[in-house]
């Protein structure tokens, strides 16, 4: 039987979109190891010279956010995050499928109010140019992931509501 237009699109724009995720996974898993990285030469600085890095905590926090954010869209996609399918098991295929659609419609409304409630966030820092107070980095480029990872997880969300494997 052959598979429906909504489900063949679906899996197109997959192969498409799996690329684009799975590069930003990877940025996503330097900046974790950055962030042991950076945690690491504090403590060696704090005890070998005294003087541990200042900027430690500031940048840690954006590379944890920024890890978050990174990565979000290819766990949404090969849907690997924590599920609870002992109620979703114990449906029929066809309620399943149901409330399988309706957790990908929900998923999409959130990254859509997430997206339009950070646009005029990054909006402000990037007019204003904002930098962070110890480490003088511009916010807006890790202010930009949130809108990027939101569109990129709303449309997962979409292709998992349509590809049910």
């Amino acid at each position: 039987m052959a598979e429906p237009r909504l489900v063949r699109l679906a899996r197109h724009l997959e192969r498409g979109v799996t690329p684009i995720c799975q590069a930003l996974a990877l940025l996503g898993a330097v900046a974790g190891s950055a962030i042991v990285g950076l945690i690491g030469a504090s403590v060696a600085m704090r005890h070998i010279a005294n003087a541990p890095f200042r900027f430690t905590e500031e940048l840690v926090g954006l590379l944890m956010t920024a890890a978050f954010f990174l990565v979000l869209p290819l766990v949404t996609l090969k849907s690997e995050h924590v599920q609870v399918r002992i109620l979703l098991n114990a449906l029929t295929e066809r309620i399943a499928w149901v409330v399988t659609g309706l957790a990908a419609l929900f998923g999409i409304m959130f990254c859509a109010w997430l997206f339009w409630l950070s646009i005029p966030w990054f909006e402000f820092a990037f007019a204003r140019t904002i930098k962070t107070e110890v480490a003088r980095l511009l916010l807006w480029p890790w202010m930009a992931l949130l809108p990027v990872s939101m569109v990129l997880t709303a449309l997962a969300f979409a292709i998992r509501g349509a590809v049910r494997d």
